[in-house]
C-alpha cells in the first residue's frame, strides 16, 4: 500500500499528541508535519507532498473551515477533530471527508481512516459510475459492469465526498452521485437520513441510542439534528 503523507495541526498540545499517538498505529500513514495552527503548516504544505490532513477548528489566527476554503492545494484529504460539533454542516461544505469529535475514541478515528482509503482507491482507478433509478430498483455502472440492485437489499447508504457508497448485505457499490442528490430519488418512506454521512432503509433498522443506529449488526452515528425525526419515523413504522 502506498504511504500516505499526513500532517496534524491543532494547537492544544495533548490533543495532538494523542491523535499522533494513534496515527503511528497505522504503518501507511507517515506523520510529515505537526503544528499548533494552519499558517505554521503554509511552506511545509507548500514543499512536502501531503495526502492528509487531520485539522483542529477552533484554533488561533485562523480557524480550520477558514484555513480549508482558502488552501491552495486541490486534492487535498481534510479530516476536521474538534470538540464542536455545531460546525459539521460547515465542514462538509469544503469537503471534508470525516468530521470527528472530541475525545478521539480509536474506534471512530479507523473508521475515519478507512473512509480515506476507499475515496483514494476510487479516484486511482478513474471509474465512471452512472446511476439509474427505476420504481424498485437501482441499474448501478461500475466501469464496464452494470449492476441491478433492489431497493429492498439496499441496508444503508454512506457519502465519500461526491460519491456515494450503496451497502447491500451482500456487497457494496459506488456511484457517482452525492447523498443528498441520490436520496432525492429514493422513496422518502422507505429511506431517510440519520446523519451528515449517512442514510439508512427504516425497515432495516434493528435500534436506536442517543448516539447511535444498530443496522445490519453494526452501529451507525446519529447526528444530533435527525434524533427526533427518527425516533419518530421509527415509531410509526412500529
Amino acid at each position: 500500500m502506498k504511504i500516505l503523507n499526513c500532517v496534524v495541526i491543532d494547537d492544544n498540545e495533548i490533543d495532538k499528541s494523542l491523535l499522533e499517538a494513534y496515527l503511528a498505529k497505522y504503518p501507511f500513514l507517515k506523520i510529515t508535519g505537526s503544528f499548533s495552527n494552519p499558517v505554521e503548516s503554509l511552506d511545509h504544505l507548500q514543499r512536502v507532498e501531503t495526502d492528509l490532513l487531520f485539522v483542529d477548528i477552533d484554533m488561533p489566527v485562523i480557524n480550520g473551515i477558514d484555513f480549508m476554503k482558502s488552501t491552495q492545494h486541490p486534492g487535498l484529504n481534510c479530516i476536521f477533530v474538534t470538540a464542536h460539533p455545531e460546525y459539521a454542516a460547515e465542514a462538509f461544505d469544503v469537503q471534508a471527508v470525516d468530521y470527528i469529535l472530541k475525545p478521539i475514541k480509536e474506534d471512530r478515528l479507523d473508521r475515519a481512516v478507512q473512509r480515506v482509503l476507499e475515496l483514494l482507491e476510487i479516484r486511482s482507478k478513474a471509474i465512471q459510475y452512472s446511476l439509474s433509478i427505476e420504481q424498485d430498483y437501482l441499474m448501478i455502472k461500475e466501469g464496464t459492469t452494470i449492476s441491478k440492485v433492489n431497493l429492498n437489499d439496499i441496508v444503508y447508504l454512506e457519502a465519500l465526498t461526491n460519491y456515494t457508497k450503496v451497502i447491500t448485505a451482500k456487497r457494496k457499490y459506488i456511484t457517482l452521485n452525492n447523498l443528498k442528490n441520490f436520496l432525492d430519488f429514493l422513496p422518502p418512506t422507505r429511506f431517510m437520513r440519520i446523519h451528515r454521512s449517512y442514510a439508512v432503509a427504516i425497515d432495516k433498522i434493528e435500534g436506536m441510542d442517543k448516539n447511535d443506529i444498530l443496522i445490519n449488526q453494526q452501529r451507525l452515528p446519529l447526528g444530533k439534528t435527525y434524533r427526533q425525526e427518527v425516533r419518530k419515523r421509527i415509531q410509526e413504522t412500529g
